[in-house]
């Protein structure tokens, strides 16, 4: 099975996991030595909010803004796909990743995943994690009509889309949600999403691509009227 988990940390530029020279990345690397071959298919760290931009869906009007669709605290830091056996096992996989000691965790079992970065990738072009945002609806289940429907303009999207879409991936539920948090040595783990205001409902795709470019493949992601897409900006390896 496979689990998507989302890192939270302080969106203060040292503090959250991922940043430069912070003492989360330092411990980030040995997690990670630990974690390599064994379960990881997909990782990337990500820029802080400042990097967000979020494009709307309202009565048929699409607007974009700076920023994250929620302003909180606690931003999504990175993500990992990770492949487990079972949920208890991604969870044991998640509390040895620095997030969980420093913000918080969330394990979310997916539907499917795709990875087409190897041949579709240009290294000069910046990446973008897109987040698709929205209440659930009858098409966020899997084996409905609903599904099946979503399924297949998610799939027109990726062809016509073309080399702008990487990689991406569908998921299950927020209530099949679980959140991991480590304090003081001991394992906190709770049902559901670790907040209610940014969660992934539907999926999320991987984007590479500048500006008004961009933003008008990220407006043609399908989502339901009153939802929205966030993008935010890939660590890249060479900064």
């Amino acid at each position: 099975m496979r689990y998507l988990v989302q890192l939270y940390g302080d969106e203060t530029a040292g503090t959250r996991p991922g940043a430069a020279g912070s003492d989360a990345e330092v411990g980030a690397g040995a997690a990670i030595d630990e974690l390599a071959g064994e379960a990881i298919v997909a990782g990337e760290a990500l820029q802080d909010g400042a990097s967000c931009r979020t494009i709307r869906h309202d009565g048929g009007r699409v607007t974009v803004t700076d920023g994250p669709v929620a302003e909180t605290a606690e931003g999504l830091a990175g993500f990992y796909v990770l492949e487990a056996p079972s949920l208890d096992d991604a969870v044991e996989l998640a509390r040895r990743l620095p997030a969980a000691a420093h913000g918080g965790v969330e394990v979310r079992p997916m539907v499917e995943w795709f990875d087409r970065t190897p041949e579709r990738r240009t290294t000069s072009t910046p990446r973008w994690l897109a987040t698709i945002h929205g209440p659930e609806v009858e098409g966020d289940h899997p084996g409905t009509e609903a599904w099946d429907r979503g399924a297949a303009a998610h799939a027109a999207f990726v062809e016509a889309a073309g080399d702008a879409v990487l990689a991406g991936g569908a998921l299950h539920p927020t209530s099949t949600a679980t959140t991991v948090r480590v304090r003081d040595g001991e394992l906190l783990v709770t049902d559901g999403p670790y907040a209610e205001s940014v969660e992934i409902v539907g999926g999320f795709y991987v984007l590479q691509g500048h500006g008004s470019a961009l933003e008008e493949v990220a407006a043609r992601i399908p989502v339901g009227d009153g939802g929205a897409v966030q993008l935010r900006r890939v660590v890249e390896p060479d900064g």
